[in-house]
Order: structure tokens, then sequence, then C-alpha cells
């Protein structure tokens, strides 16, 4: 099983290829990346793995990143040393999710469910973790309005837009309001059922969807019934994913 580990920690990589070399002896090692941008030109250039240990905080960005540039069909074991983007890995092919220091126990426990799915399709016991942690979800923000701070609530944005670094949450009503946190943590945060990141710097709610068009290049386009000049089109490797979230 052809295997590429992108991890930006050289004792973190060691460690991990040597749990997998142990656990795992049917995976080959055959490459090891430390960034976004580099794992984004190796995909594009080389076969896809049969399996990617992918950890997520890189040197350069964080690795979700990757999947708006690279279509990835092969299954992916998470590694990181948070738990705040547990919900948005297994939006993707995630089979697992390792916190760090990884333990011997949960490779072995990744490894079972990469066989299980390897031989049933997606398990059971993955839904069950989704559906946890989306019970968790975002229910509010914290926004700065002048000398102070409000809440808005999360079923109250229409859509979410990212411009020059800088993530906006807009209202149903038109309001814009800045936010702190990044795009591609606060969609970790948010009901999935709800809200979907169409391209690498929007996310619109699926309640504020009025129409869908065809567009150039074999895309998308989403009208929303917030009040805005802003264009929603879907970007073309997040086109299925998106038809799937609708029809759902």
């Amino acid at each position: 099983m052809k295997t590429l580990i992108v991890e930006d920690e050289i004792n973190a990589y060691e460690y991990l290829k040597t749990l997998i070399t142990k656990h795992m002896p049917e995976c080959e090692v055959v490459d090891h990346l430390d960034s976004v941008q580099e794992t984004i030109n190796w995909l594009h250039h080389n076969p896809e793995p049969d399996l990617i240990f992918l950890d997520i905080q890189l040197s350069d960005g964080v690795s979700f990143e990757i999947f708006n540039h690279v279509n990835i069909s092969a299954p992916i074991i998470f590694t990181t040393a948070y738990d705040q983007f547990a919900l948005q890995a297994f939006k993707v092919n995630s089979v697992d999710y390792l916190l760090k220091p990884i333990s011997e126990d949960d490779l072995i426990a990744a490894h079972k469910k990469l066989k299980l799915r390897e031989g049933k399709g997606e398990s059971q016991q993955l839904k069950s973790i989704l559906k946890d942690f989306t019970a968790g979800k975002k229910h509010r923000c914290l926004v700065k309005k002048g000398n102070h701070f409000e809440f808005i609530n999360v079923d109250d944005i229409a859509f979410i837009n990212s411009d020059d670094s800088m993530t906006f949450l807009y209202c149903k009503d038109g309001k814009r309001h800045i936010y702190t946190k990044t795009l591609q943590v606060l969609m970790s945060e948010l009901d999935n059922e709800d809200f979907f990141q169409i391209n690498r710097k929007q996310i619109i709610n699926i309640n504020s969807i009025t129409k869908i068009h065809p567009y150039l290049n074999q895309r998308l386009k989403v009208d929303l019934s917030a009040p805005t000049d802003l264009e929603f089109i879907v970007a073309r490797n997040r086109m299925v994913e998106f038809k799937d979230w609708v029809d759902s």
C-alpha cells in the first residue's frame, strides 16, 4: 500500500513512520512532505497514493487548503495536536483523526477502521463519531462592535466571505461583521448540514439559497436571499460534495 506522510515536524514524522512499520507492514512510505504547497505540487505530479497520513497544521497553513486545489479520493488518517478540526476532517475522506502524541493503540484502531472501510465501505462507527461531533456544533459567534462585543446567532448567518485574509459574517438582514477566526477553523465548528464551503473564500447557509444555475467550466452559481453584490460560484473540485449536500 503506497503511503504518503505529510508532517512538518521531523521527530513526529520519524515516530509515525516507526509505528507504521511496526503495525501496518503492508504500507510502503513513498514520500514525506512538510507543507501545504509542497503537498499540492506532489499530488499534481505523482500518482495518488493508497493512503495519506496528513498533519492538519503545517508550516505554511492548515492542510484542509489542499482539498481546494486537488481532488483526493485516497483514504486519509489525520494527525494533529488539536481537536477543533475533527468535524471538518470527517467531511473529507477521513478514516480516523489521531491526536498527538499518537499512541500505538490509536494507530492500531485506525488500521482496523481502514480495513473495515476497504471491505465494507464507510463504517457505522465513523458515522457515529461524526454524529457525536455534530452534536457539539457551534451556535453563536462573538463579534466586536465598536468598543463592545455582541453575539451573532449562527442561524442568522446567510454566508461567510474571506477577503484579504479577513473573515466576514454576513447576516440574513445584510449586516456584515468582522470575525477573528479563519474560514477553515470556522467551517470545522459549523453544522455541515446547514453550512458548506463552496470555494476557497466562501461558506454558505443552505437556508439562504434561492436558486442554483449552471455556470462556466461545468461549475454552478448559487443565488442567496441575503442582499449582496458578491457572486457565489461552486468550485469544480467541490461539485460532487455540493450536490450531495443540497440533496441530502
